[in-house]
């Protein structure tokens, strides 16, 4: 966390100022590939002498390759979506197939991961568990990996002729080390005066607490609130990912109704219901009881609604930041697409750890046991409704906290063409100047 810390921000500071044949980005994507392949099968591939220290130092330093890695292909991979188009619809159907396509690759790559390399056997019940499983599927893995980079990168290689170029603060950037950093600093100072930005920036991190917290104990609320049993988690899991893979390509349909933050602000509502609404109501008397037959399909319901919000904010949050990144231009003259991105994704790294930490302190607080194999009718009552209290009301203010922080989010329609047609103008103008 530390790392990506350090290096998010950095290498997306550098692929917004950095000037080759092949443009800002495509570079770093081209050369996380053979790298984030070796990083990903090494790490699941430690030589079977090394334990101790030298297994730690072995793990430790593929973890922060294959970290570097993925930040050198994603930031610029995020950032180049900001700049493949300017259109305010267009950029929000980009950003509905990039998170289509990857939640179906993830899916496919899960069941493909359990269902070859990871099978139950006599030794291994659980085959995530078998040792000698994990080098097959890492050099599997890897080598798919890098084909998906390799592709991915060279078919957005044609559009490099057509994307911006960022010629501001060129000699303060590759002056010293020391002055990259007077860079960035200054670049985060800009960025943070950007009231959209910030905006986002307080939601994202709001919003990455809220959702730690909730998978932190959602767990808990499934096996002993709910009392589910393994397969009938599984259900539920399946229902959200299946909404929300099947309601991402309509997202822009609803944001071409709605406009972007109405849209968002309609994906917080669907996912606070769905989240918090069962438990406040079984709180009060006025849901199924554990051994009811409606049980089951209500809560697979709330999942299928949950879907429904969580596409509406994935989807929302990749178009809205790069319409940030068009209100920054206008602001400093300065193209910081991988900057505002960096700051966005170390806020979920970091914030997610948050709503861990704040998952237990809660569990610790209401004296939930932490004995193994314990069932669910071994937790006394006053437990088990404590727990559900935790979950609600906790889920429930930061997710008011979200549409406090988001209210000030003021980019629309019409303010962002105006936008564009102020940078045209000034395009225009510079390019005019250099000639």
């Amino acid at each position: 966390m530390v790392f990506d810390g350090i290096s998010d921000p950095i290498v997306g500071a550098f692929s917004d100022n950095f000037h080759s044949k092949l443009g800002r980005r495509h570079p770093f994507m081209y050369a996380s590939a053979i790298p984030f392949g070796l990083a990903f099968y090494l790490l699941f591939s430690p030589p079977e002498s090394f334990s101790g220290v030298n297994l730690f130092l072995w793990l430790t330093f593929f973890a922060i390759s294959l970290r570097l890695m993925m930040t050198f292909f994603l930031l610029p991979y995020l950032a180049l979506g900001a700049e493949l188009t300017e259109n305010y619809n267009d950029r929000t159907a980009l950003v509905a197939y990039r998170n289509m396509f990857s939640f179906v690759a993830a899916m496919i790559l899960s069941i493909v991961a359990f269902t070859v390399y990871f099978k139950s056997t006599d030794a291994y019940p659980q085959g995530q568990l078998n040792p000698a499983a994990y080098p097959a599927f890492a050099l599997t893995f890897a080598i798919v990996a890098v084909i998906a980079i390799l592709v991915s990168t060279l078919g957005t290689q044609s559009q490099i002729p057509f994307m911006h170029k960022n010629n501001s603060d060129k000699e303060l950037f590759a002056d010293s080390f020391s002055s990259f950093y007077q860079y960035f600093y200054k670049g985060l100072r800009e960025t943070l005066k950007n009231r959209s930005f910030l905006s986002i920036f307080l939601v994202s991190i709001t919003f990455f607490i809220l959702s730690g917290l909730q998978r932190a104990l959602v767990l808990h609320m499934n096996t002993y609130f709910w009392a589910l049993e393994t397969s009938q988690i599984q259900y539920m899991f399946y229902a959200f990912f299946s909404s929300t893979v099947l309601v991402i390509p309509f997202v822009k349909y609803i944001m071409n109704w709605l406009d972007k933050k109405r849209t968002m602000y309609l994906g917080l509502i669907i996912i606070l219901s769905s989240f918090v609404l069962p438990t406040i109501l079984r709180l009060i008397g006025l849901f199924p009881v554990n051994d009811s037959s409606w049980l089951l399909p209500v809560l697979i319901f709330s999942q299928i609604t949950t879907g429904f919000g969580m596409a509406i904010m994935v989807v929302g949050m990749g178009s809205i930041m790069a319409d940030i990144a068009d209100d920054q231009e206008l602001q400093t003259g300065k193209r910081q697409e991988g900057l505002i991105f960096s700051f966005i994704g170390f806020a979920s790294k970091a914030t997610s750890g948050v709503g861990h930490f704040l998952a237990g302190l809660a569990l610790s607080l209401i004296s939930f046991p932490t004995t193994e194999n314990i069932r669910p009718q071994d937790i006394p009552s006053d437990v088990i409704f404590n727990l559900g209290l935790v979950y609600g009301p906790s889920v429930l203010v930061f997710g008011l906290a979200c549409f406090y922080f988001f209210s000030f989010y003021n980019i629309t329609r019409k303010s962002h063409e105006e936008t564009l047609e102020i940078l045209s103008i000034r395009r225009s103008a510079a390019k005019k100047e250099s000639q």
